[in-house]
């Protein structure tokens, strides 16, 4: 796949969501340029919880104070990428012997979930929530 680059038409309109998200691109592409030596999957995987931690609990306070109606399901979609997430730091501890298969999977997971995330359930919520 093509390397994945932000593009203006893909902002929420609102700066610390929009900044997350690049945050992500940026994280997806430097995945793909990664030597998967010297624990650099350890540190993917704690960039990614921490992406979560913060930045779903920030979306999810914007779409309830904008009374978005999808929030609910919305918040599963972030519960199925925390499961998914735990998921892979468990088989990695597992099997740390195969960390660019684990790289692998995890950046196919990550380009799917810009994609179909991102790009377009996250645009579902732009009317909802405080531009900035």
């Amino acid at each position: 796949m093509a390397k994945l680059q932000w593009k203006s038409e893909y902002s929420v309109g609102n700066a610390a969501i929009d900044a997350d998200h690049q945050g992500l691109f940026a994280l997806v592409r430097e995945l793909e340029d990664a030597d998967m030596t010297d624990g650099f999957l350890d540190t993917i995987i704690w960039r990614l919880e921490e992406y979560a931690a913060g930045h779903f609990a920030r979306e999810e306070a914007m779409m309830r104070k904008g009374g978005y109606p999808d929030l609910e399901e919305h918040m599963a979609g972030h519960r199925a990428f925390v499961e998914w997430l735990d998921t892979v730091k468990i088989t990695y501890r597992r099997a740390a012997e195969s960390p660019f298969e684990i790289g692998d999977m995890v950046n196919a997971f990550l380009e799917r979930w810009l994609v179909e995330h991102i790009l377009e359930e996250d645009m579902d919520y732009r009317d909802y929530i405080v531009k900035s």
